[in-house]
């Protein structure tokens, strides 16, 4: 017997160590990696760039400011320090900040890095000019510094088969997007493009992620898998901006002319998003390294391919494990993984035969998500509106305080209403609610789905297991590791995400969407019912395990 519970014990702790494990692995790519102490030349060096935004975002740059025509200068003279002639497209426009019908001059920057025998061109596209309340060290100050770096950088190694068009943008904080307009209606250049990575920052900092693309999905996926170091893809977020209509950067002016490509951007503490705050101190080393290396990564590696395939392409289902690891599948695959889940755990329904306890289940976790959303929005509305300027570690401390809150709400949800339903029964509720979700997902968003269909076909099998007259309860607490592991491995990073889309902007308030907390909230409810009904107490199920005579052989 002492031997059996020591057993019993260790798996246990397995368990324990999984979630650990999962918990590291959903927050890994989270975290921009450390600048590198690289001494090859052709490298990207972040201390080269840092001294680009140091120059730059001294003071706010608007459109037709004496400040933007500085920045203007400073950037021609970098790219004629590399060597490369640089060409500046002027025209005009009203002045959007003046409130008059006064017409101010806006003027892209454009240069050109040869290619050996160009077969299509790749741009990178960034904006120099600020919003009038704000340096823009971030955006799009650190854009453009990464530009400037990637081209020394490239310009440094062996050179690439197609050409490198970079195009520094002036009047894209305007909504009409003045600079990048007048670069595609007029330029002779941009008919070369095959291929547009543009460079945004909505914050200070946090991991430097692909926020919206356009053309062959599965095809820019894969290369962007293949081509960077520090990989950091997810379909759910790609989703989400096609969903609301896409970003309105330079990036929706080429994506509106149907030329391929990416818009990379990094998120974190976007409270200083136009405000006065976006000075140089607040730029994160770790995000630039992570957004500059992966923008010199993609660059030469589309930059050496002969061909760009057509706009004719299926999309694809993509998301980090852990820093490095991108998984992919078609989308197509979405349906039938829900379908796969809905079949087993209509089984495992049919097997327990109790399908009213199950609704009941299902009615008390949807009553506890409603909960837990109201009660977040109330108390984010107010506190976002009392401290629109907070930290980053201070927004997180907020996001630990809605999860325990989270928490509270479906402890007592549990006590008041799950009464006298039963574990499995319990479980079967709670697992129907993800499939659902997925099932939803699946058909209308399907590069949302693997947030849900996923855990709910871990769900299904494990229950269809227990339900079956072969089960060995004593291996329970691996068959519970893996589902809240797979839950924990991809919705950690869309809770963060999601979290981010919900911070106070007061520079922007435009942008400024606080009820999105109820998006990170339902994903949290998601977590802690499954928690709740799939977690091992150690002194329960060893007690379990004794007084069961047949799990003891």
């Amino acid at each position: 017997m002492k031997n059996q519970s020591v057993n019993y014990r260790l798996v246990i702790v397995v368990f324990w160590i999984a979630l650990l494990i999962a918990g590291v692995l959903g927050v890994a790519p989270l975290i921009p990696p450390a600048p590198s102490s690289e001494l090859d030349k052709s490298a990207f060096t972040v201390a080269q760039a840092f001294e680009h935004i140091e120059c730059i975002a001294q003071e706010p740059r608007p459109i037709g400011s004496s400040a933007n025509q500085k920045v203007r200068a400073y950037i021609i003279a970098q790219l004629q320090m590399l060597g490369l002639e640089a060409e500046v497209q002027t025209s005009e426009a009203k002045d959007y900040y003046g409130g008059s019908t006064e017409i101010v001059e806006i003027g892209n920057i454009v240069a050109r890095i040869p290619g050996t025998a160009p077969t299509t061109a790749v741009a990178l596209v960034s904006h120099y000019d600020t919003a009038p309340s704000t340096p823009g060290a971030n955006d799009d100050g650190s854009g453009v510094a990464i530009m400037l770096e990637a081209a020394r950088a490239i310009l440094a190694g062996q050179r690439l088969h197609n050409d490198v068009i970079l195009v520094f943008t002036d009047g894209e904080e305007p909504a009409p997007r003045f600079g990048s307009s007048a670069f595609i209606a007029e330029h002779p250049l941009a008919s070369d493009i095959g291929f547009v990575i543009n460079l945004e920052a909505v914050g200070s900092g946090g991991q430097s992620t692909m926020t919206e693309m356009n053309g062959p999905g599965r095809w820019i996926i894969d290369r962007y898998i293949e081509a960077v170091h520090y990989p950091a893809a997810f379909s759910f977020l790609t989703t989400t901006v096609e969903l609301i209509g896409g970003s309105n950067t330079d990036f929706a002016t080429f994506r509106d002319e149907g030329i391929a490509g990416v818009e990379l951007t990094y998120l974190r503490g976007s409270p200083i998003y136009h405000t006065p705050d976006d000075i140089p101190e607040r730029v994160s080393l770790r995000s630039l390294h992570q957004q500059g290396a992966n923008t010199l990564d993609l660059t030469r590696y589309i930059g050496n391919l002969e061909l760009i395939p057509s706009l004719e392409d299926s999309d694809a289902v993509f998301f980090n494990i852990g820093r490095f690891s991108v998984v992919r599948y078609p989308i197509t695959w979405a349906l039938p993984i829900a379908i796969l889940a809905g079949v087993a755990l209509l089984v495992a329904g049919w097997l327990q035969r109790a399908w009213l306890r199950i609704l009941r289940s299902v009615a008390s976790t949807v009553i506890m998500i409603i909960g837990s959303v109201v009660m977040a929005v109330g108390i984010w509305t107010i506190l976002a509106g009392q401290r629109s300027t907070m930290g980053v570690a201070e927004s997180y401390l907020y996001l630990a305080g809605l999860f325990v809150l989270t928490a509270g709400i479906g402890i007592a949800v549990a006590r008041v209403l799950r009464r006298q339903i039963g574990e499995q029964a319990d479980a079967t509720g709670v697992v129907i609610v993800w499939w659902v979700l997925g099932l939803i997902t699946a058909i209308l968003a399907p590069g949302m789905s693997n947030l849900f269909v996923w855990p709910a076909l871990a769900g299904g099998v494990a229950l269809l297991w227990q339900a079956s007259p072969v089960a060995n309860l004593r291996w329970q607490p691996i068959l519970s590791g893996m589902i809240i592991g797979i839950a924990l491995v991809l919705l950690i990073p869309a809770i963060d995400t999601f979290y981010q889309f919900a911070q106070p902007r007061p520079g922007n308030l435009d942008s400024q969407i606080l009820s999105t907390i109820a998006i990170p909230i339902v994903l949290l409810a998601l977590v802690v019912e499954l928690f709740r009904v799939f977690w091992v107490h150690p002194t329960g199920y060893i007690d379990h395990i004794h007084r069961t005579p047949n799990l003891k052989e």
